[in-house]
Order: structure tokens, then C-alpha cells, then sequence
């Protein structure tokens, strides 16, 4: 008769091959992935959802109904605080239809740029919600009021999201996510020092839309009273007033639509309130004293150049710090 040891021992070398093959297919980690663990991941609709889910929640102003893990981190113009209890969450009496939504399932971000009201007066809100199974773990939003300090704000009984921005591009429009964040960062390196010169690239139709007001058409105010058009105004150096621009992130890309969603800081530092165009024409800056803005900035990018651009912004202190940057990488000091 066999001793039992000798069929034993056998099959504890298989399991042992077995249980090493298994371990090595589960952590062989497949080329440009973050990790060999795969999640199911939150696809577009779904971030969508969510993004929708916290609108609704919002407006009711029932944060329980909202999908948030329990460390979730809030901020409203970079200010940190409980979720559900103070800002907008307290005043807010409606919200508009029609808003843009922008989604992106390889970071977990979505967007939500839209109207609305605090006791019955209009603002622009954008929203980035971050998505982590299936909970919304971080929620950063830019609320614009008025009356304020001298800034666009768009009549919203008027105000519309261009269609383009939910086209799906043709094969041959469409760039890979690092092109297309490297097109975004370079219109934020034309508005910084603004002195003629352009880093990124224009369609020849392309708009802008601040606050809900068109600030590139001839219909509308302020630089687009100077000079219409993107490229017309940078090439123009309107913007010289923008020492930095800084923490620029890029949480969301959608490659598909051709669209980024960005986030940072527009510092003014007010050193001087004169300035001239590339044309010769003098400026003066409207604000005397140094101030930021901080904003959530959408691109619509077709075939690498920029078509539509729609941002929400408002004041904050200057050189205020976002609770969501990574400050070794993100908090520039040029």
C-alpha cells in the first residue's frame, strides 16, 4: 500500500504552484494602471447621477439624500465646512434647468455648472464631486453672488450652454488626455502675463462664457468691448493684470467630447494701474488693491484647439490656498 505521505506531499507542491500562480496573475499589474486591484469603476452616466443626485439634494436642502461617505470633504470657495449645514446649503431656494455636465470615469470626477438661487437671487454654481465606490468623497464647488466686486455676471433668464459641448468628436477631433490638459495649461499660460503672446491654440469661432455672460462677442462687455474673439483679446495682452495663475489641476478629462475641467487661482497683484496694449492703447486696472479669484473652468477642445470655454469665478483673499492642492506640486509662487 502507497503511504498516504507520498500522495500528500505531491498534491501540497500543486496547491503550493497553484496558489503562486494566483498570487501572480492577481499583483502582475497591467501597463499604465495605477494598481493590479480592479474596481468597477463609476461610468459616465453614473457620475452624472451622482452629480444630480447632490443638485437634488441640494435644493431640498436634505444632505441625506445625497450619496456621501462619511469623511466626505466640502468646500465653497475654498473654505472647508460641514457638509449640509452652512453656505449654500443654507440659503439656497432653487435651482435653474439646463445645466452642463462633464464627466470623467477614469478619475471618478464629474462637474455641474449651472443657476441657482439664495432666497430668490440668482448665482453661478459650479460643482467637481469626486466619486470613490460609489460615494461622493470630495465636493468642491465656486458659487458667484452678486452684488460683489466689479466681475461678468450674466442675466440668467438668458443665459444657455452652447450644444457643442455635448458633441461627440469624430475619431480624427479627438487628442489623448495629455494633449488635452497640455492645450488647457497653455490658455492659462497665455492669461498669465498676458503680453501678446499665445501657448495654445484657437478655433476661429472660439467663445467664451463667464459668469453666464459672453465675454468674447460683440454682444457682450468688458474685454469683448476692447476686442472680440479668444485669440484677438490674448494677442491684444488684455489680460496683463494676472501675475500667476497658479494650482492649476485637471481633475477631469473627458477625451471623447474633447473636453477639460480645470481648477486654480488667478492672482492680481496690482503693482501698477496703468498698463498698455501690444497696440499701443492704455488700460487701467479696475481694482487698486492685490485680490484672487478663484474659478472651475471648463474647454470644449476640438482637433487641439480650443472652441468653447466656459468658466464660473469669484473674489477671494488674495494668494488663498485651495484645500484640495497638493502643495509641493500644485501651489506655484512665481
Amino acid at each position: 500500500m502507497m503511504n498516504p505521505s507520498t500522495l500528500i506531499k505531491p498534491a501540497l507542491q500543486w496547491l503550493a504552484v497553484a496558489a503562486v500562480a494566483v498570487t501572480t496573475a492577481a499583483s502582475a499589474q497591467a501597463p499604465g494602471q495605477p494598481s493590479a486591484v480592479i474596481k468597477v469603476r463609476c461610468d459616465r452616466q453614473c457620475l452624472i447621477g451622482h452629480a444630480r443626485n447632490y443638485i437634488e439634494a441640494l435644493a431640498d436642502r436634505d444632505f441625506s439624500r445625497a450619496r456621501l461617505a462619511p469623511d466626505v470633504m466640502f468646500s465653497e470657495n475654498n473654505v472647508v465646512m460641514p457638509v449640509g449645514n452652512d453656505g449654500l446649503w443654507g440659503t439656497i431656494s432653487g435651482v435653474h434647468p439646463g445645466a452642463l455636465e462633464v464627466a470623467d470615469a477614469q478619475t471618478g470626477n464629474a462637474a455641474w455648472f449651472g443657476i441657482v438661487e439664495e432666497h430668490g437671487n440668482p448665482a453661478y454654481l459650479a460643482l467637481r464631486i469626486k466619486v470613490e465606490d460609489n460615494l461622493i468623497t470630495e465636493i468642491e464647488t465656486v458659487v458667484n453672488r452678486l452684488p460683489d466686486m466689479p466681475k461678468p455676471f450674466g442675466n440668467p433668464a438668458t443665459v444657455s450652454h452652447d450644444p457643442t459641448w455635448n458633441d461627440i468628436l469624430r475619431p480624427e477631433e479627438r487628442k489623448p488626455r495629455e494633449r488635452l490638459i497640455a492645450v488647457a495649461d497653455g490658455y492659462f499660460s497665455t492669461v498669465e502675463l498676458n503680453d501678446g503672446q499665445v501657448f495654445t491654440h484657437f478655433t476661429d469661432d472660439c467663445g467664451r462664457l463667464e459668469n453666464g455672460i459672453s465675454t468674447t462677442a460683440s454682444t457682450g462687455g468688458g474685454s469683448a468691448s476692447i476686442a472680440q474673439g479668444c485669440e484677438e483679446q490674448f494677442k491684444l495682452g488684455i489680460y496683463r493684470i494676472n501675475k500667476r495663475i497658479r494650482e492649476r489641476r485637471y481633475p477631469l478629462v473627458d477625451e471623447e467630447r474633447g473636453i477639460v475641467v480645470a481648477s486654480g487661482f488667478f492672482d492680481h497683484a496690482n503693482t501698477f494701474d496703468r498698463y498698455k496694449l501690444t497696440d499701443g492703447r492704455e488700460l487701467k486696472t479696475v481694482l487698486k488693491w492685490p485680490n484672487s479669484i478663484t474659478l472651475l473652468e471648463a474647454f470644449k477642445i476640438r482637433s487641439g484647439e480650443i472652441a468653447r470655454i466656459e468658466a464660473v469665478f469669484t473674489y477671494v483673499p488674495y494668494f488663498m490656498p485651495s484645500p484640495f492642492a497638493r502643495p509641493n506640486v500644485d501651489f506655484q509662487t512665481r
